[in-house]
């Protein structure tokens, strides 16, 4: 597991090239459509898939998390990440509502990541500054909430410059 904040690159490593397998597995979590180069909608599959139980939420955050753990480590985008069973329960409670026939939200099952300098009450919220590394907020962001009311899972906070500044994630 990541942990928060993680210590800075040298800049070398910064321009370090992923392996040509890693590359591979990337360009294939782009779905093409098979006669136009536009993107399909993932959201509305991965929706109907799980509505109609053709795919488990647990079965669908499994696969985002492998792919997650197989390219985080180089890319680097992430300051703070759950544990696997935080998402995992978190699915398990929508694979049960879903059950229930409840309304789950047109995002049941997208996990998103959001910025490290939008709060979060479950996760620590450091707006990339080091100053801020045990800041947890008291609330979620009103994007975050409406995320969460919609069905989304938040599978992490991603890196940035320091409170936002432009200057690098160094």
């Amino acid at each position: 597991m990541l942990s928060t904040l993680q210590t800075p690159r040298s800049s070398l490593s910064r321009f370090t090239l992923p392996s040509s397998s890693t590359i591979t597995t990337l360009a294939s979590l782009t779905t093409q459509s098979p006669t136009t180069s536009e993107p399909q909608s993932q959201i509305l599959s991965i929706r109907h898939s799980l509505l109609t139980r053709n795919l488990s939420a647990v079965d669908l955050a499994h696969s985002y998390l492998t792919r997650l753990r197989l390219t985080e480590p180089h890319l680097r985008s992430f300051l703070h990440l759950p544990d696997d069973q935080t998402i995992i329960s978190q699915a398990n409670h929508l694979d049960r509502r879903i059950a229930a026939g409840e309304d789950v939200g047109p995002l049941a099952g997208v996990l998103v990541a959001v910025k490290d300098n939008i709060c979060t009450v479950d996760m620590p919220s450091t707006g990339g500054s080091r100053i801020l590394q045990n800041y947890r907020p008291p609330f979620d962001a009103t994007a975050v909430k409406k995320l969460k009311e919609l069905g989304g899972i938040v599978v992490g906070k991603t890196n940035m410059d320091e409170f936002g500044m432009g200057s690098t994630t160094e």
